[in-house]
């Protein structure tokens, strides 16, 4: 399956752990870091998801063996950009464990709390609502607000949409910012949804249908469009693929097909083509046989270098040297065409660019110059104009539409990378693009509600959590069916008492034997699906832990967890993209973000998880990985932990959640509409209290000191326990050095007191274990400044 499936992380993840292994059980490279470096395996904000899974998966395997081998092991994470190898030494000076360069740029994780008041609220008892700009001038004044006229029956001719997401453009953020020329509109000009009721004269298209185009007022849950502006949307296509394509395709088109009437064999320099319509306009001009220039930023030139461009084809955007550059490629002759988006200065250098006969179409708004004029000033161009998509007219722009739609069917274009927002975050969303940070499309999306009427998938359904969420749904979401799956389905225990439970709350439930790890088995069971309750949400509950030490762990053993957590991942993401879903939630959990030892292959499956939800979110489909901290209920995952055990998770700062707790967060989740988040009780005081270094991760939490303050010019580590030995005799020393042990054990397992620990005791009669045996191990080592083996207490 690996061959032929690149998300598939098992190679990947054989490789790095015996590497990571060899290079830790080699004393040569005790004092020299093993730095493994991924690319494209985190995600560090909305515009650069994750989507390399098996290195996300490299990723969780590495920070337990961090955690397990302090100073031993670095994460870096690159991007494309050669500046971001540069940085590489100086980012590695930092001392930071986890590191994603970007652009030269240094990232660290930390956790942080959701900046909740950023976000839009959606009018309360409002069925129908939009996007909208109450008071024009900054993006800090969007608002959503109640719009019930809009799901009016449509006029003859058009069409009503149930919005599902919308492309941004930038006249979305003039119109904001109060700087479009034009007359005032409603946000959002395109979008992408469900048909639910057309109008008097409409023939081609019926509620149910799934269609893309132009609309009015998009940012919204219901739109109007004249039934001549839409399309279909292609199989297989997510909503925000559907929704990036209206304006750039039909803009591009309009423009060098119409306008500008390119042919095969001419040149074409496309200004920003990196944005939207740049994107499309070079797909179309060399779909028709053009010869293809463009200019971006120096950032978006190594994205497109990457994605094929020749270098001697770019130049950048931010001076005036495309104008000799692309004059000398061309053997002096200048380009045929050009589509400006660019003002100033920029607008005449491509006017001089152009060849005899040369024509310019113009996008821009803020730099629009008189025809006449431009041409007797440049004597030889053949055409000046500006334009808008909609000078076109409706029948124009619906056969533009169909050739469209045929060259997608073809193979001929594809869809524009896209990134997404939750239209609760636009205004994050609006900051980006007058930034001009994005590149391909911005999309935003429309949350739906679950429908009580339909089905909701629970893998692990029957386990403790999963009967907690079950509960949970039918009694505070009303949700009325309930598809529970397991391993042991109706046979598991617990499982009949919690169907006579919830069947008494009026819910419908059924208890399916599935291993979500097998894709047949999961496509039979969500086939099964009645189609009167189709599928309206899944949750991920599924799991299973093979704990121990990185030394005993193998490839059998990173298998046996992967599978459940995973795998079943990967395939609920293929099995469930065409359902439109409202949420798909993936139960991850902290072991992934914390990198807690003795679970390198519990958290390489979490961490997998937690980058297919940015993966999905930034495909604009609905996804939130939750990486839970420890639960208060026992359950098949934690039922084993003993007082050693819970000892060792409060001292990480870790406090256990309650049912009511947990299903709290999971609420505040849906409504973040976030692709990770770490539900999880932290313990600050803890923090205050850490014995060293509080962990990197955690830093923005807690405020205080980093490290534990020593007083000015104290020794520590190795010279500082030498110099509290030095003036000591044989035997005081002893006794410091057991006192020093003793109190690195009386923490390790929970103990206030050292003399509960009798000296003669073997320590595994003392109650340690491997992985406490590795804690003790790292206290050691950070009292004394030795590098003690794991295997010391044996």
């Amino acid at each position: 399956e690996a061959a032929d499936d690149p998300d598939v992380p098992d190679t990947v993840l054989d490789h790095v752990l015996a590497t990571v292994q060899d290079w830790l059980a080699d004393d040569r490279t005790d004092g020299t870091p093993l730095v493994v470096v991924t690319r494209g395996a985190v995600a560090t904000g909305p515009d650069d998801p994750a989507h390399d899974l098996p290195g996300a998966a490299v990723w969780g395997l590495v920070r337990s063996a961090q955690t397990q081998h302090p100073g031993r092991l670095v994460l870096v994470d690159l991007d494309v950009h050669d500046d971001s190898w540069r940085a590489l030494p100086a980012a590695l000076a930092t001392g930071e464990p986890q590191l994603a360069i970007r652009q030269g740029e240094s990232y660290a994780p930390r956790l942080a709390r959701p900046r909740t008041g950023d976000a839009l609220t959606v009018p309360s008892g409002a069925g129908a609502w939009r996007l909208d700009i109450p008071r024009k001038g900054s993006v800090d004044e969007l608002e959503l607000v109640a719009c019930p006229e809009v799901t009016e029956a449509p006029a003859a001719g058009h069409l009503l949409i149930e919005v599902r997401a919308a492309g941004l453009n930038f006249r979305d953020v003039l119109n904001t910012l109060d700087m479009y020329p034009g007359p005032a509109v409603l946000l959002g000009a395109e979008a992408a949804g469900v048909v639910t009721a057309v109008g008097e004269g409409v023939t081609d298209f019926a509620p149910g249908d799934r269609v893309m185009g132009l609309v009015t007022g998009g940012f919204a849950t219901h739109a109007v469009a004249d039934a001549r502006m839409v399309a279909p949307v292609p199989d297989g296509w997510t909503w925000a693929q559907a929704a990036s394509v209206p304006v750039a395709f039909l803009t591009a088109y309009y423009g060098l097909r119409d306008l500008a009437r390119l042919e095969a064999g001419e040149s074409v320099l496309v200004h920003a083509a990196a944005g939207g319509v740049g994107m499309a306009a070079v797909q179309l001009a060399r779909h028709w046989g053009a010869e293809v220039y463009g200019t971006a930023g120096e950032h978006k030139r190594a994205l497109l270098r990457a994605d094929g461009w020749d270098d001697s084809r770019l130049a950048s955007s931010r001076d005036l040297g495309f104008e000799d550059r692309f004059r000398a490629a061309g053997g002096g002759r200048g380009v045929d065409v050009v589509l400006n988006s660019l003002a100033g200065d920029f607008v005449d250098a491509s006017l001089r660019l152009l060849a005899p006969g040369g024509r310019l179409v113009e996008m821009g708004k803020t730099d629009v110059r008189d025809p006449e004029q431009v041409v007797r000033d440049h004597p030889d161009v053949a055409l000046y104009q500006a334009f808008e998509l909609r000078e076109a007219g409706e029948d124009r722009i619906r056969e533009m539409f169909r050739d469209l739609t045929g060259l997608f069917a073809s193979g001929a274009l594809r869809p524009l990378p896209t990134v997404t927002w939750d239209v609760r975050h636009s205004r994050e969303a609006f900051r980006h693009m007058a930034q001009a940070k994005h590149y391909g499309k911005i999309v935003l999306t429309l949350p739906r509600a679950w429908d009580p009427e339909g089905t909701v998938l629970i893998t692990g359904g029957a386990g403790v959590l999963g009967g907690i969420l079950a509960r949970h749904l039918v009694t505070r979401h009303g949700m009325r069916h309930l598809l529970l799956t397991g391993r042991r389905g109706p046979d598991t225990p617990g499982a009949a008492e919690l169907r006579t439970e919830l069947e008494a709350l009026g819910a419908h439930v059924t208890l399916a034997a599935c291993n979500a790890a097998d894709a047949d088995a999961l496509s039979r069971v969500i086939a099964a699906v009645p189609a009167a309750h189709p599928l309206t949400a899944v949750v991920h509950a599924a799991g299973v832990l093979d704990d121990g030490v990185l030394e005993h762990l193998t490839p059998d053993r990173l298998r046996t967890v992967l599978a459940p957590k995973a795998d079943a991942a990967r395939h609920l993401d293929r099995l469930t993209r065409g359902l439109d879903l409202a949420d798909l939630v993936l139960f991850s959990a902290g072991a992934g973000v914390f990198g807690n030892a003795g679970q390198a292959n519990y958290a390489a499956a979490n961490t997998y998880l937690d980058a297919l939800a940015h993966r999905r979110r930034a495909e604009g489909l609905p996804t939130t990985s939750l990486s839970w901290g420890l639960w208060a209920d026992a359950s098949s995952l934690t039922g084993h932990l003993d007082d050693t055990d819970l000892a060792r998770v409060r001292r990480s700062g870790v406090l256990p959640l309650s049912a009511a707790d947990g299903m709290a967060l999971f609420d505040a989740a849906l409504a973040e509409q976030r692709p990770h988040l770490v539900p999880v009780r932290l313990d600050t005081g803890q923090l205050r209290a850490w014995g060293g270094d509080v962990p990197h991760l955690l830093r923005s939490l807690y405020r205080g000191p980093a490290r534990r303050t020593a007083e000015a010019g104290a020794p520590t580590g190795t010279d500082g326990l030498r110099t509290r030995l030095a003036g000591l005799s044989a035997d005081d020393r002893l006794a410091a050095l057991r006192d020093l042990v003793g109190t690195c054990a009386a923490a390790v397992l929970g103990h206030t007191d050292p003399a509960h620990l009798h000296a003669g005791r073997a320590f595994r009669d003392l109650g340690f274990d491997s992985l406490t045996a590795v804690e003790l191990r790292n206290r050691l080592n950070g009292a004394t400044g030795l590098r003690l083996p794991a295997t010391l207490v044996f």
